[in-house]
């Protein structure tokens, strides 16, 4: 057996395939690793509510951490043990300032996303469609403005999410032109065609420290999976970094290990061979 005694993975493009599901191949393997006394931790950008059940039955999952590690969530419980936010009425000026250049924002609010319908007016455009239209339709509250937020003024926004168009990178280049200049928020991205606003100290490296204080785990005993720029904090923090074979070239280029691609159980896989080698 290894030292590996913590794993962290994004989930969407890293352990989840094209699909945007587990496969059966992933599944089997998690079990063994989770049997075996490695914790396990997703890390995503995703809300609660959108992070696979599977993963989310799992008894030996201790936490999950969501919103690119605004929140992580007691898998147990869901209590929510760390949070850093962002209050409403900054959220809804971030907004106020972008929502002429990009109207298709989301926040996350206790977990759920508040998603403009504009979203759904271009979702053709947008190329959202299939199984990821039919999961926002499900999950998602709709809003007609930002003016929602004023009947929420002590909401807290774990993080604001805008859909950009992968054809136009141009454009999602000026949104970030737009913010860049604001004080107190972080800009990541976890897609070619997305961008988040975040609270500071939200990021999935400062979550996986937190995890590692909670274990009393060294970097040479922790993994952890990515494919873009919002896991690189966390790979930094790892000392088992790794990317599939999918990544952006900057996370290739800084990755210990190299994986194969989200469409060929590439991370699962690559764990397997970290644990039980």
């Amino acid at each position: 057996m290894s030292s590996i005694r913590l794993i962290a993975t994004d989930l969407d493009f890293t352990l989840l395939n094209e699909h945007f599901v587990l496969t059966e191949t992933t599944k089997e393997i998690l079990s063994r690793i989770l049997d075996s006394g490695v914790e396990f931790v997703p890390c995503s950008s995703r809300p609660l509510g959108e992070i696979p059940q599977w993963l989310r039955d799992q008894k030996k999952i201790r936490w999950i951490v969501t919103a690119n590690g605004g929140l992580i969530v007691d898998n147990h419980t869901g209590e929510t043990l760390v949070s850093n936010t962002l209050p409403a009425a900054r959220a809804k000026a971030l907004l106020t300032k972008a929502e002429p250049m990009n109207p298709h924002w989301s926040c996350l609010i206790e977990g759920r996303l508040h998603s403009h319908l504009a979203i759904l007016d271009d979702r053709k455009a947008l190329k959202i469609d299939g199984s990821y239209l039919e999961n926002i339709l499900k999950n998602r509250i709709w809003e007609s403005g930002k003016d929602f937020l004023d009947a929420l003024p002590d909401a807290q926004i774990a993080k604001i999410h805008f859909i950009t168009s992968r054809d136009y990178p141009e454009k999602k280049q000026a949104l970030i032109n737009l913010l860049s200049d604001e004080e107190g928020i972080e800009l990541t991205s976890s897609h070619p065609s997305n961008l988040e606003i975040l609270h500071p100290q939200a990021n999935k490296g400062e979550a996986l420290k937190w995890v590692m204080r909670q274990l009393n785990c060294t970097p040479e005993e922790t993994a952890a999976f990515g494919d873009n720029a919002n896991d690189l904090p966390m790979l930094n923090v790892a000392g088992h970094s790794v990317a599939v074979a999918n990544a952006t070239e900057e996370v290739l280029a800084m990755a210990r290990h190299h994986a194969l691609s989200h469409k060929e159980d590439g991370a699962a896989r690559m764990m397997e061979q970290l644990v039980f080698q």
